[in-house]
Protein backbone atom coordinates (compact mmCIF):
# COMPACT_ATOMS: atom_id res chain seq x y z
CA UNK A 1 0.00 0.00 0.00
CA UNK A 2 2.92 2.13 0.68
CA UNK A 3 4.64 2.27 -2.70
CA UNK A 4 0.71 2.73 -3.99
CA UNK A 5 0.66 6.30 -1.93
CA UNK A 6 3.84 6.89 -3.01
CA UNK A 7 3.31 6.42 -6.60
CA UNK A 8 0.09 8.75 -6.27
CA UNK A 9 1.39 11.64 -4.19
CA UNK A 10 4.82 11.56 -6.40
CA UNK A 11 2.47 12.42 -9.91
CA UNK A 12 0.51 14.64 -8.28
CA UNK A 13 3.48 16.97 -7.28
CA UNK A 14 5.08 16.07 -10.51
CA UNK A 15 3.94 19.31 -12.91
CA UNK A 16 2.06 22.49 -12.15
CA UNK A 17 -1.41 22.73 -13.26
CA UNK A 18 -0.48 25.49 -16.19
CA UNK A 19 2.48 23.72 -17.32
CA UNK A 20 2.07 22.84 -20.70
CA UNK A 21 2.00 19.11 -21.69
CA UNK A 22 5.23 17.82 -22.80
CA UNK A 23 4.49 16.03 -26.55
CA UNK A 24 7.86 14.08 -27.40
CA UNK A 25 8.19 15.39 -31.08
CA UNK A 26 9.19 12.07 -33.73
CA UNK A 27 12.49 11.69 -34.31
CA UNK A 28 12.61 14.07 -37.45
CA UNK A 29 14.82 12.03 -40.34
CA UNK A 30 16.33 13.15 -43.57
CA UNK A 31 15.33 10.20 -44.95
CA UNK A 32 11.77 11.10 -44.81
CA UNK A 33 12.74 14.91 -46.02
CA UNK A 34 10.62 16.05 -48.55
CA UNK A 35 12.11 18.14 -51.12
CA UNK A 36 10.73 21.68 -51.52
CA UNK A 37 11.53 25.25 -53.14
CA UNK A 38 15.28 25.94 -53.02
CA UNK A 39 16.34 22.77 -52.47
CA UNK A 40 19.07 21.71 -54.90
CA UNK A 41 19.20 18.50 -56.61
CA UNK A 42 21.66 16.14 -58.80
CA UNK A 43 19.71 13.92 -61.39
CA UNK A 44 21.85 11.22 -61.83
CA UNK A 45 21.14 8.74 -65.69
CA UNK A 46 23.46 5.86 -65.33
CA UNK A 47 25.36 5.46 -68.84
CA UNK A 48 23.34 8.75 -69.90
CA UNK A 49 25.48 11.91 -69.28
CA UNK A 50 23.01 13.98 -71.51
CA UNK A 51 20.35 13.21 -69.16
CA UNK A 52 22.43 13.55 -65.96
CA UNK A 53 21.44 17.32 -64.44
CA UNK A 54 21.97 19.28 -61.52
CA UNK A 55 18.95 21.85 -60.71
CA UNK A 56 17.42 23.85 -57.50
CA UNK A 57 13.73 23.47 -57.28
CA UNK A 58 12.30 26.60 -58.57
CA UNK A 59 9.05 28.43 -56.74
CA UNK A 60 6.66 25.84 -57.81
CA UNK A 61 8.26 23.19 -56.89
CA UNK A 62 9.65 21.68 -60.32
CA UNK A 63 13.04 20.87 -61.97
CA UNK A 64 14.00 20.95 -65.67
CA UNK A 65 15.64 17.92 -67.25
CA UNK A 66 16.53 16.69 -70.56
CA UNK A 67 14.19 15.21 -72.68
CA UNK A 68 11.49 15.45 -69.65
CA UNK A 69 11.04 19.31 -68.98
CA UNK A 70 9.89 20.24 -65.78
CA UNK A 71 9.41 17.55 -63.75
CA UNK A 72 7.37 18.37 -59.94
CA UNK A 73 9.86 17.90 -57.74
CA UNK A 74 8.43 19.19 -54.46
CA UNK A 75 6.43 17.00 -52.08
CA UNK A 76 8.85 14.06 -53.36
CA UNK A 77 11.20 12.33 -51.20
CA UNK A 78 14.20 12.23 -53.48
CA UNK A 79 13.62 8.30 -53.65
CA UNK A 80 10.14 8.98 -54.62
CA UNK A 81 11.56 11.62 -57.17
CA UNK A 82 14.02 9.20 -58.40
CA UNK A 83 11.03 6.40 -59.38
CA UNK A 84 9.01 8.72 -60.75
CA UNK A 85 11.91 9.75 -63.16
CA UNK A 86 12.73 6.38 -63.63
CA UNK A 87 9.26 5.34 -64.49
CA UNK A 88 8.85 8.04 -66.83
CA UNK A 89 12.02 7.73 -68.61
CA UNK A 90 11.53 4.18 -69.23
CA UNK A 91 7.67 4.55 -70.73
CA UNK A 92 9.07 6.97 -73.23
CA UNK A 93 12.85 6.66 -74.08
CA UNK A 94 14.77 3.94 -72.29
CA UNK A 95 14.46 0.37 -71.03
CA UNK A 96 14.48 0.28 -67.31
CA UNK A 97 16.86 3.32 -66.75
CA UNK A 98 18.85 3.46 -63.37
CA UNK A 99 18.49 6.92 -62.03
CA UNK A 100 19.62 7.89 -58.83
CA UNK A 101 18.58 11.26 -57.29
CA UNK A 102 20.88 13.29 -54.22
CA UNK A 103 20.37 16.52 -52.44
CA UNK A 104 23.30 18.32 -53.39
CA UNK A 105 22.22 21.27 -51.16
CA UNK A 106 19.24 21.54 -48.51
CA UNK A 107 17.42 24.61 -48.25
CA UNK A 108 18.42 26.77 -45.41
CA UNK A 109 17.07 27.43 -41.55
CA UNK A 110 16.35 30.91 -39.90
CA UNK A 111 17.57 31.21 -36.44
CA UNK A 112 15.30 34.57 -34.98
CA UNK A 113 14.47 36.42 -31.38
CA UNK A 114 17.12 36.10 -28.72
CA UNK A 115 20.27 35.57 -30.34
CA UNK A 116 23.64 37.30 -31.34
CA UNK A 117 23.42 37.37 -34.80
CA UNK A 118 19.82 36.21 -36.37
CA UNK A 119 19.39 34.87 -39.34
CA UNK A 120 19.45 32.45 -42.50
CA UNK A 121 22.06 29.99 -42.06
CA UNK A 122 23.12 26.65 -44.28
CA UNK A 123 21.83 23.53 -43.05
CA UNK A 124 24.44 21.13 -41.72
CA UNK A 125 23.85 17.59 -41.16
CA UNK A 126 22.81 16.68 -37.79
CA UNK A 127 22.22 20.18 -36.83
CA UNK A 128 20.06 20.27 -33.21
CA UNK A 129 18.89 23.82 -31.87
CA UNK A 130 22.13 23.80 -29.71
CA UNK A 131 24.04 24.05 -32.99
CA UNK A 132 21.87 26.15 -34.73
CA UNK A 133 21.64 28.58 -31.91
CA UNK A 134 25.63 28.63 -31.91
CA UNK A 135 25.66 29.48 -35.83
CA UNK A 136 23.57 32.74 -34.87
CA UNK A 137 26.35 33.49 -32.29
CA UNK A 138 25.05 32.04 -29.31
CA UNK A 139 22.34 33.09 -26.99
CA UNK A 140 21.83 37.24 -27.08
CA UNK A 141 23.84 38.90 -23.80
CA UNK A 142 25.51 35.81 -23.29
CA UNK A 143 22.54 33.59 -22.64
CA UNK A 144 21.46 31.60 -19.90
CA UNK A 145 23.96 30.29 -16.64
CA UNK A 146 22.97 27.37 -14.30
CA UNK A 147 19.81 28.43 -12.13
CA UNK A 148 18.52 31.22 -14.67
CA UNK A 149 15.23 30.03 -16.64
CA UNK A 150 16.17 28.53 -20.42
CA UNK A 151 15.03 30.24 -23.26
CA UNK A 152 11.86 28.81 -24.65
CA UNK A 153 12.27 27.59 -28.85
CA UNK A 154 9.88 27.27 -30.82
CA UNK A 155 9.83 25.53 -34.19
CA UNK A 156 7.89 26.47 -37.43
CA UNK A 157 8.28 23.27 -39.44
CA UNK A 158 6.91 22.65 -42.76
CA UNK A 159 4.95 19.18 -43.88
CA UNK A 160 2.73 16.75 -45.57
CA UNK A 161 0.03 18.45 -42.99
CA UNK A 162 1.00 21.92 -43.61
CA UNK A 163 3.11 24.07 -41.15
CA UNK A 164 2.90 23.52 -37.32
CA UNK A 165 4.62 24.47 -34.28
CA UNK A 166 6.71 21.95 -32.27
CA UNK A 167 7.83 23.25 -29.06
CA UNK A 168 11.39 22.57 -29.20
CA UNK A 169 14.91 21.60 -26.80
CA UNK A 170 17.95 22.04 -26.84
CA UNK A 171 18.33 18.95 -28.16
CA UNK A 172 15.76 18.92 -30.73
CA UNK A 173 16.86 17.67 -34.43
CA UNK A 174 16.60 20.79 -37.02
CA UNK A 175 15.33 19.85 -40.95
CA UNK A 176 15.76 22.07 -43.93
CA UNK A 177 13.73 25.12 -44.01
CA UNK A 178 12.88 25.69 -40.06
CA UNK A 179 12.15 28.28 -38.46
CA UNK A 180 13.75 28.70 -35.24
CA UNK A 181 12.19 31.68 -32.73
CA UNK A 182 14.46 32.09 -29.32
CA UNK A 183 12.48 33.81 -26.75
CA UNK A 184 13.67 35.43 -24.53
CA UNK A 185 14.04 33.89 -20.87
CA UNK A 186 11.51 34.95 -18.38
CA UNK A 187 13.43 35.56 -14.83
Amino acid sequence: MAPLLMAVLASCAAAPENAPEAVPEPVASLADYTLAPGDRVRVTVWGQPDLTTEAELDAEGRIVMPLLGAVQAAGSTAGDLRTSIAGTLDARYLVDPKVAVEVVRYRPVFVLGSVERPGRYGYLQALDVRRAVALAGGYQGGGYRGDDAVPAVTILRDGAEGRREIAGRPDTTVLPGDVIEISRPAR
